[in-house]
């Protein structure tokens, strides 16, 4: 099921997005569904998008909400909370997507891209540009900007097929990262 499926078909708590923001979710987010993905969200707001990427990634996923309320009745399993202003983040660990879904402010925006981006795995995705797009320093070497939403992504190397030499150890690293991904 797509992302608009799974938010079409959802039950659960209140839910605020842009319709157009879908398609983009698709684009950059099918290929981590069913997999372990770790998924940090910052804006909580009612709690639904949480719920909705749990739904979407399913049962091995593991989500992270980020809030300066108290949401923290929002927990759930697969779920987790922390009470933190999204410019002084504790250490949370690394995560395959980061989505920035907070304070909307451009400066806030930049704070939180240059101190998480180093813990981003694959996708960080801004959501709500509406007053234009954020400093994104250091800067990514994949992004995309759409109406509202600037994406950046890292490189992944795949490697394929029968060595011709002894691998290097960024090939061993990239060949192992490869057969991780692959779904049982």
């Amino acid at each position: 099921m797509t992302i608009w499926g799974t938010f079409y078909e959802h039950q659960g708590r209140q839910i605020d997005k842009w319709r157009h923001y879908f398609d983009i979710y698709e684009k950059h987010f099918a290929r981590f569904r069913d997999t372990a993905v770790r998924v940090l969200e910052i804006g909580i707001d009612h709690g639904g998008s949480l719920q909705l990427w749990k739904e979407y990634f399913g049962v091995r996923a593991q989500i992270v909400g980020v809030d300066i309320v108290n949401c923290t009745r929002f927990a759930e399993p697969q779920i987790e909370i922390v009470v933190a202003d999204q410019c002084k983040l504790p250490d949370l660990g690394d995560f395959d997507i980061i989505i920035d879904d907070g304070s909307h402010i451009c400066a806030h925006q930049s704070i939180t891209f240059r101190k998480m981006w180093p813990h981003c795995r694959s996708v960080y995705l801004i959501e709500d540009c509406h007053n234009g797009y954020p400093l994104l320093d250091p800067h990514p070497p994949i992004q995309y900007r759409y109406p509202w939403i600037v994406v950046a992504e890292k490189p992944q190397r795949i490697i394929k097929g029968t060595p011709s030499r002894e691998l290097r150890p960024d090939e061993v690293e990239a060949r192992s990262a490869a057969q991780r991904e692959v779904k049982p």
